[in-house]
């Protein structure tokens, strides 16, 4: 009997081939920002070169050293480039980000300063910002240089004591502005507190009206995710038109048509700010797995999508939030399948079956992370996200069409408002329960050991789902499943 290459590896092995390379690139770069010594990474590069040589795969050897040599050198010129730069007294930036106000007072801003390659840090000591203070606005600061703590390109923490705003945003992105401030207004005038905080977060990315504690809240039960725009929110709009479009009985190419402008109304919307744009990458990833492109496999696009992002922006490699989306993302594509046939035992329906498995992927790769940078892991998160689960694709499709037709006349977004409220509604009373179970954080080791007991601890539970489950059971789930 032929065997079938898919089962026994050759096109997964295709699928993956583009991995080593968006590894050693990531790597490199993240290793030469943290100013590791030479001689390591060069020692990287001959063992991995090594290593191509041995299985002999010279496609490999020149593909990814390659590749890994053009990071290294970029991370260097750029650290260099910033070493070199002289920043002046009066300082004109441009924002790239959203003020962040701070509890002591005054507001953090990330700028990009014309000819420094890299965003910087400027801590304004403004009480009052101007509400022209938009994400692509120029402001004028006098400055003062201290060092900064946060690894990367830019070694300095810029500070002033006022911050005047030069030139306004224009264009497509202002009106951006205007219109998530009129989605703001309309959800604070039609649905409840419960669920005022959510909404704008949720379609958006507007976590302004979240006091600290309901941030916390979220943080604490593994739903944070859900208030900031994410590849999740892009795969979801973008899939809602495909499966419109499908349902209706068009052909692949208007489906992607379909997916192409949905996505421009969404970054219409939300604005393209660099986070947005990450996000835009990953969660195009994503579609690819929900309609499972003949043209490219998702973990293929992944693997490009690191290259891509962390050569144009080596700062990523540094990320948390960059290796938060690239993990769930893989997890997402590459364990979700084999769950949902390990978890067939439980005889669920196929749609909770599979929203299962998603979770408790994207759970199991972003868990060993969080621990290193929180210092603590939510033992609730896979609870809290399951139960969420159906209602986050109604409150993003919605609300986006919510928030559109809030720019008109005639408080149309009100019924859409109304319908997704008691779905925010439900999310905020999910994370209120899950936080009150006893441990529903606990606390890891300081350092690597954090994430090394995150990874044992979910080892064991792989482990138990792939091997301990009863032969009866599974049985019993096959027949049930079977024709």
């Amino acid at each position: 009997m032929p065997r079938s290459p898919r089962i026994f590896g050759y096109n997964t092995m295709r699928e993956f081939r583009l991995i080593p390379a968006a590894l050693l690139v990531w790597m490199l770069t993240a290793m030469t920002l943290l100013d590791t010594p030479r001689w390591i990474i060069f020692a990287l590069v001959v063992t991995v070169s090594a290593l191509a040589i041995f299985f002999r795969s010279p496609g490999h050897l020149i593909f990814d050293t390659g590749l890994g040599c053009v990071a290294w050198a970029l991370a260097e010129l750029k650290i260099h480039l910033a070493h070199n730069y002289s920043f002046p007294g009066q300082l004109l930036a441009q924002l790239t980000h959203p003020p962040q106000a701070l509890d002591h007072g005054g507001w953090l801003l990330r700028v990009s300063v014309p000819r420094y390659p890299a965003e910087v840090t400027l801590i304004c000591r403004n009480q009052n910002l101007s509400p022209e203070a938009l994400p692509g606005s120029y402001i004028s600061a006098p400055v003062s240089l201290g060092p900064s703590h946060r690894p990367g390109i830019a070694e300095v923490l810029l500070t002033a004591p006022h911050c005047d705003v030069t030139a306004p945003v224009q264009g497509i992105q202002r009106w951006a502005a205007l219109a998530r401030e009129e989605f703001r207004q309309a959800v604070l005038m039609t649905v409840g507190p419960d669920a005022q905080g959510l909404i704008p977060g949720m379609v958006v990315g507007d976590t302004s009206l979240q006091d600290a504690a309901e941030t916390q809240l979220y943080i604490t039960t593994g739903l944070s995710h859900l208030s900031a725009v994410s590849g999740a929110n892009v795969a979801i709009v973008t899939t809602a038109m495909v499966l419109l479009l499908r349902a209706v009985g068009q052909g692949p190419v208007l489906q992607s048509i379909a997916a192409f402008m949905g996505l421009v109304v969404f970054l219409a919307l939300v604005g393209t700010e660099p986070s947005v744009l990450r996000a835009t990458v990953t969660g195009l990833v994503g579609l690819l797995a929900v309609v499972r492109s003949a043209y490219m496999e998702p973990m293929h696009a992944l693997s490009l999508s690191v290259l891509g992002l962390v050569l144009w922006d080596p700062d990523l490699s540094l990320s948390y939030g960059f290796a938060l989306s690239v993990a769930a993302t893989a997890g997402i594509v590459m364990l979700s399948p084999l769950l949902v046939h390990k978890l067939s035992f439980l005889r669920l329906p196929h749609i909770l079956t599979n929203a299962v498995a998603v979770a408790l992927a994207a759970d199991v790769v972003t868990m060993p992370i969080i621990a290193l940078m929180a210092g603590k892991v939510s033992l609730v998160s896979v609870l809290a996200n399951l139960l969420v689960t159906a209602v986050v694709p109604i409150i993003t499709v919605l609300g986006l069409a919510a928030a559109l037709l809030a720019q008109l006349p005639g408080s149309l977004e009100y019924p859409l408002l109304k319908i997704i409220e008691p779905c925010a509604w439900w999310i905020h009373h999910v994370a209120s329960w899950c936080q009150s179970f006893p441990y529903a954080t606990v606390a890891v080791p300081d350092g690597i050991l954090g994430p090394a007991w995150v990874i044992v601890g979910y080892g064991w539970i792989l482990y138990a789902l792939m091997n301990w489950i009863p032969q009866s059971w599974r049985r019993r789930a096959g027949k049930a499943m079977a024709p």
